[in-house]
């Protein structure tokens, strides 16, 4: 019935996503297509004005570059940490709102505000939170180990600091997406289940989880593509240190393009991070929608 009624309507839903497209096209292609990319292959320096066709020179250099190198396994392992504690968390509080408990409505803004707050607020709240708070929690506690914890003195504590933070911000807005493709599963559905004997955990992961695929889609295609352009939390928490191990890949980009004024080798290097955003999130969407059921 769906795919009748999109056939015979297909001309005014195209004429409903033109404008969008257009400011995606105008915002996004075109600077990527004419400026971003032609940039890429040339040896130029905004300030010192010299602009010299050097053709792949910028993107063979980025194999010998250590410190973009890092920056890219930084960002792989930030990547990973935040992609999956984000959707299990979201999930789980979305599970647990989504059933009849007190006061869930404010529950939920209580969750999603940390997502409307910009990331560099979020930062300034944590710092406090690791330098502060926590220390003197600790103290008051008896946990002296806690309390000397240095968040940002190791690249490993720093990792985790921009970890956690990161977790924290992002988890609201999966949430709301996974409480709503919770509403959408048919009731009947699930009293089915339960007369069946199907319950507790064994229920979440043949009958919700299975139902809720096309949210996942929509989750993962949004994490990867945060935690992949990860900027404001790194920069604002840890300015990408200490010594430059917690500095990501748009981070490393912005330092040689708007610190350096590297503007040809930074451009090479977007490109580079938009062919991996576009490699991760096509194979992700091909293994995932294979996964999607209607009820």
């Amino acid at each position: 019935m769906s795919d009748l009624l999109y056939k015979k309507n297909r001309k005014f839903y195209i004429l409903l996503i033109l404008p969008a497209l257009a400011l995606y096209c105008f915002g996004l292609v075109g600077p990527l297509l004419a400026g971003t990319i032609p940039s890429s292959f040339y040896d130029w320096n905004l300030i010192e004005g010299n602009k010299d066709w050097i053709g792949f020179g910028n993107y063979v250099k980025l194999f010998s570059d250590t410190t973009f190198l890092h920056s890219l396994l930084f960002t792989m392992i930030l990547a990973v940490f935040t992609i999956i504690g984000t959707n299990i968390l979201a999930f789980f509080v979305a599970f647990l709102l989504n059933e009849k408990i007190f006061g869930k409505t404010v529950s939920r803004a209580m969750f999603f505000i940390p997502n409307i707050i910009s990331g560099v607020m979020v930062a300034f709240v944590w710092i406090f939170i690791f330098t502060g708070a926590i220390p003197s929690v600790a103290e008051s506690i008896g946990l002296e180990s806690l309390a000397n914890v240095s968040w940002f003195g190791t690249p490993t504590m720093a990792t985790v600091s921009v970890i956690i933070v990161s977790v924290w911000q992002g988890t609201g807005f999966l949430m709301m997406l996974y409480l709503a493709g919770l509403q959408t599963i048919p009731q009947d559905v699930l009293e089915a289940s339960t007369l069946d004997g199907c319950t507790g955990l064994k229920k979440i992961i043949k009958i919700q989880l299975p139902l809720l695929m096309s949210t996942v889609t929509i989750n993962l295609f949004v994490s990867i593509a945060g935690a992949f352009k990860a900027f404001d939390i790194p920069f604002a928490l840890t300015a990408g240190g200490p010594s430059k191990s917690t500095q990501t890949v748009a981070l490393n980009i912005y330092n040689d393009a708007f610190g350096s004024f590297k503007t040809g080798y930074g451009s090479a290097k977007s490109v580079i991070l938009f062919l991996i955003i576009a490699i991760v999130t096509i194979i992700q969407l091909s293994i995932t929608r294979k996964r999607e059921v209607e009820a």
